[in-house]
């Protein structure tokens, strides 16, 4: 796992310079990271199930991992945790339009989460 991570690392330091997504190129000033949510903010319930999604999806099962994050949207409508999830998972199935509208859900919960994934509006000119 440890290595996994290292490589992990190593590839995005490679990579990141040609995708032309460096944080320098980024507007960040309304960015708040955390948007003020902590994974303790989320009920006992809504913490297990989106560990059950994080695994899942790990072992690339998407479906299962969509179902765990649908839940905990359900439980914790306002914390952007299992949105971000479904938009994972969507996009890993392929359903795009699923994802955006996940990930818009995920943007307007919390400021500067756009830069998650870039749009042509969040870089400098």
């Amino acid at each position: 796992m440890r290595s996994q991570i290292v490589l992990f690392l190593a590839l995005l330091a490679i990579t990141a310079p040609l995708t032309g997504c460096r944080p320098e190129d980024q507007r960040t000033e309304t960015l708040d990271p955390t948007g003020g949510e902590t994974r303790a903010a989320l009920s006992a319930e809504a913490m297990a199930l989106l560990d059950s999604g994080n695994v899942a999806f790990r072992a690339e099962d998407f479906d299962a991992a969509l179902t765990y994050y649908r839940r905990v949207t359900e439980l914790e409508p306002d914390h952007s945790a299992g949105w971000f999830g479904m938009q994972m998972a969507y996009r890993s199935l392929g359903s795009q339009e699923q994802a955006d509208s996940a990930l818009d859900r995920v943007r307007s919960l919390v400021p500067g989460a756009s830069l998650v994934h870039p749009s042509a509006s969040d870089t400098l000119p």
